[in-house]
């Protein structure tokens, strides 16, 4: 294992050139129904997984399936090229696809659905092997999930179970999703100080900023103790704009013109606000590659750049089995 990023980065940039690109894009969009879109995705980088999973004829879940494990795979790779504090900074971002697993598992079950209905619906691509979200997905209840997680010892196991009988008593759903947001980013922003990278230090602030825009603007106009909300260590959403997003919702978006998310500035909704959050996010991680060519920055790229297309294929994958027309899907690619 490699204790630096030279030989993790030149398998990362291997491990790219397995990425769709366009062309994969343009394929996958002259499928005629789902039988072609599942025929371009077995002769696709995703088509061992696909065998894999075992589910090759099983519609949207066994494409659903062959995505997350593609992705569990590719993390275990990164994790496996790469020791001391290259592996631990390549855990805290592998972490973050925990704590939205984690969270869509608490959705579902706000939902009213099953436990068992949302495996398909698991990313896997953070420390959380297969088994523990298998295990997790088959759990009774919120709490019994909770307790499953905590029993590998992942750092947010004891967060979740905590935040899982806050739920149990209030039914708060946003209360619980912040608790884990908290404890992941606290997690993120020790590494980071402890690791003392700079670019690292750059993608963890953005990230929290990110997380404290997101937060603000969702509970604007809720009777919420926002200040209990706001998390610490991020640079350009500062708490003096936190607490103005929080208590005027959009109209205050002129508090982050002058920072990294001066594009969410002028939106004018909640939808145009995720879409400029996420383009930052996108243009900080290949501006990270570019800055950081032998450090953490081409991973972080990677992994937006994996993250993103794996996102693509399941729309692309639905809309093929819906029969949504060709324009209207590249009009929401365009978009995604």
């Amino acid at each position: 294992m490699a204790n630096d990023f030279g030989y993790v980065n030149a398998r990362v940039r291997g491990q790219r050139a397995r990425l769709l690109g366009d062309d994969g894009v343009r394929a996958a969009l002259e499928a005629s129904d789902f039988d072609a879109f599942r025929a371009w995705l077995a002769n696709s980088p995703y088509g061992a997984a696909l065998e894999r999973s075992g589910e090759a004829g099983a519609g949207l879940a066994g494409v659903d399936r062959a995505l997350a494990e593609a992705f569990h795979a590719d993390a275990e790779r990164l994790l496996a090229y790469a020791g001391g504090d290259a592996r631990r900074m390549i855990a805290a971002l592998l972490r973050r696809y925990d704590l939205e697993d984690l969270k869509t598992v608490a959705r579902a079950v706000h939902a009213g659905r099953d436990l068992g209905d949302v495996g398909d619906a698991l990313q896997g691509a953070g420390e959380l092997r297969p088994k523990t979200l298998e295990a997790v997905a088959a759990a009774p209840d919120l709490p019994s999930a909770a307790q499953v997680v905590a029993a590998t010892g992942h750092p947010l196991g004891a967060p979740f179970v905590r935040a899982a009988r806050a739920y149990a008593q209030d039914g708060d759903l946003l209360a619980f999703e912040v608790a884990l947001d908290t404890a992941f980013f606290a997690s993120l922003r020790a590494t980071a100080d402890e690791v003392g990278v700079p670019a690292f230090d750059a993608y963890v602030a953005r990230a929290i900023d990110a997380a404290n825009l997101r937060t603000a603007l969702k509970v604007s106009g809720r009777d919420v103790d926002a200040a209990a909300l706001f998390l610490p260590g991020g640079r350009d959403v500062g708490r003096d704009a936190f607490d103005a997003l929080a208590r005027d919702g959009l109209p205050a978006l002129a508090q982050v013109k002058l920072g990294a998310f001066a594009p969410a500035a002028t939106a004018e909704d909640l939808s145009s606000v995720e879409r400029a959050i996420r383009t930052v996010q996108e243009r900080e991680a290949r501006r990270a590659a570019i800055r950081d060519p032998l450090g953490i920055g081409v991973v972080v790229r990677y992994l937006r750049d994996r993250e993103e297309e794996g996102a693509m294929v399941r729309l692309l994958a639905r809309a093929a089995y819906y029969g949504v027309p060709r324009a209207h899907v590249e009009k929401e690619l365009a978009h995604a």
